[in-house]
């Protein structure tokens, strides 16, 4: 009888773990790009900090605007989805915690995936990452390796 106490206890612990692993992977919005690009911003997790949430929330319309400006429209067959997801990285002996975005792109029926984490902080301007930096991430880390041939 004690064993089935304890198996219901630790079923519905387990089920409450899942229950929280699956709701830290909320979109917060899907914007369309171009016809052939998509952003997808995922919610920041609830164990993240809220200074640090607002520092990804307020890097999400410069990473629309960089990537409205910097591609084109193209064919479906070079469909690509972009994925931004928040997080927090200490850096340095001090442990000074600094947001990051995870940023992964891919195509359609392409078995590639491009995967890199951008912190968004600018050590040139003791600030907010700007679009010039943003820009100079993107090409070197997803929208070059990505690019549809």
């Amino acid at each position: 009888m004690q064993f089935l106490k304890i198996r219901v206890v630790m079923a519905i612990t387990f089920l409450l773990f899942c229950w929280n692993g699956w709701a830290q992977d909320k979109i917060e919005r899907e914007v369309e790009i171009h016809r052939n690009i998509k952003l997808i911003a995922m919610a920041p997790a609830s164990d993240i900090p809220e200074d640090i949430a607002t520092q990804y929330r307020n890097f999400l319309p410069i990473l629309e605007e960089v990537l409205k400006e910097n591609t084109t429209d193209q064919t479906d067959a070079c469909f690509l989805t972009v994925r931004v997801s928040a997080g927090v990285k200490e850096i340095g002996s001090a442990k000074v915690k600094r947001p990051f975005a995870r940023i992964s792109a891919y195509r359609r029926n392409s078995r590639q995936e491009f995967i890199s984490t951008l912190i968004l902080y600018s050590y040139l301007t003791s600030g907010p990452i700007n679009k010039e930096e943003t820009l100079q991430f993107l090409e070197k880390q997803i929208l070059g390796p990505a690019q549809c041939k």
